[in-house]
């Protein structure tokens, strides 16, 4: 004959059980969401970024500075806002380029700026400043390379050339224009 108690001991087990299995699934759905928002929400943010990078003695080799910076930690990746980049050489001028965003690799070896990006050298005695003008630009400024995947201006006193595409070396200053590249060079009459 069964009794009573025995009843209630497996249906109290199968309760235990299923509440148990109830607390492990809100559980884990309560950390992916977590997690989702970790990857949407950024882990910092900073106002008027600034970073300067300089060689073993110290001497200044690029700075990087933003209107804001804001990081995430789940996919490691940087934002900027208005960034600003600068390549400092005192021997072949300096490099600028800004653009309205740009996105920082998580190791720090890319730089994608986007949107009106504007790159300028400085003029130095014997060579006219220039500006160049792009959409996209893929800055590794640590191989001293500029790349920009889409259509490009580059302008100085004398020279006006479009391309489909651009690398500019700047450790051997060589631009190489890809594309269809059309060029105007107008004589200076000194």
């Amino acid at each position: 004959m069964i009794t009573r108690g025995s009843l209630w001991l497996p249906l109290a087990i199968l309760l235990l059980l299923a509440a148990l299995s109830f607390w492990i699934e809100r559980s884990v759905q309560l950390t992916e969401i977590s997690s989702e928002a970790s990857q949407t929400d950024p882990e910092g943010i900073m106002e008027n970024f600034e970073a300067l990078r300089t060689d073993p003695a110290g001497k200044p080799h690029y700075r990087l500075s933003a209107k804001r910076l804001k990081h995430y930690s789940g996919s490691k990746r940087t934002e900027l806002e208005s960034p600003r980049f600068v390549q400092l050489d005192a021997e072949a001028g300096d490099v600028s380029a800004v653009s309205r965003q740009a996105t920082v690799s998580p190791d720090g070896q890319e730089v994608d700026l986007a949107g009106d990006v504007v790159v300028e050298r400085a003029a130095r005695p014997g060579q006219s400043a220039m500006t160049l003008r792009t959409q996209q630009l893929l800055v590794f400024p640590e191989r001293d390379l500029l790349r920009a995947p889409g259509a490009v201006e580059i302008l100085d006193d004398a020279l006006t050339m479009r391309a489909g595409a651009m690398e500019y070396d700047a450790g051997q200053r060589v631009i190489k224009l890809t594309g269809r590249v059309h060029a105007r060079y107008v004589s200076r009459q000194d």
